[in-house]
C-alpha cells in the first residue's frame, strides 16, 4: 500500500494547505504594501506571481487526479468549446456536460464575489486572504473527510 499519492487524503490535506500558504504569502506582500495594489514597478511581484501560478497549476493537477477533467479550475475557455461541442448537451443525465455548467457558474459567482470583496474593502488584498482561507479550510476537511459516510 502506498504511503503517499494524489489521491491520498493526507497528501491533498498538505498540498491544499501548501497552495493556501502560497497565496497567504501573496496576501501579506499585498498587504504591507510591499506590492501596491496599482500597477507597479515592484520586483516583489515576482515572487507573488510564482507563488499563485503553482498554486493554480497544484489545483489544476489535483481536479485532473481526482478524475474530474472536465472542470477548469483557472481559465474558462476549454471548458465552453466543451459545452458547445458535447453531442449529449441536452440529453437528461449527463454528468460531465452538468459539472462544465456548474463549473462556468460558480466561476462567475466567485468572480462577482471577489469583484465585490474587492471593492467593499477597498483593497484586492483582502480576496487573496479569503481565497487562502478557504484553501486552508479544504485541508483541514480532506483530514475529516469520510469515505464511507460520503454522498
Amino acid at each position: 500500500m502506498r504511503a503517499v499519492g494524489i489521491t491520498r487524503r493526507l497528501t491533498l490535506s498538505v498540498s491544499f494547505l501548501l497552495q493556501g500558504l502560497s497565496i497567504f504569502v501573496a496576501a501579506i506582500l499585498v498587504t504591507v504594501d510591499a506590492i501596491p495594489e496599482q500597477r507597479s514597478n515592484s520586483d516583489l511581484i515576482l515572487i507573488a506571481i510564482p507563488l499563485l501560478a503553482w498554486q493554480f497549476g497544484a489545483q489544476v493537477a489535483t481536479s485532473r487526479a481526482l478524475g474530474f477533467s472536465e472542470i477548469p479550475t483557472t481559465v474558462l475557455t476549454s471548458v465552453y468549446n466543451d459545452l458547445a461541442s458535447d453531442p449529449e448537451l441536452t440529453a437528461w443525465n449527463n454528468p460531465k456536460r452538468t459539472r462544465r455548467a456548474a463549473a462556468v457558474v460558480m466561476v462567475l459567482v466567485g468572480g462577482i464575489c471577489g469583484g465585490w470583496i474587492s471593492r467593499i474593502s477597498d483593497g484586492f488584498g483582502v480576496v487573496l486572504w479569503v481565497g487562502g482561507g478557504i484553501k486552508l479550510a479544504l485541508a483541514v476537511l480532506w483530514l475529516v473527510y469520510d469515505e464511507e459516510s460520503a454522498i
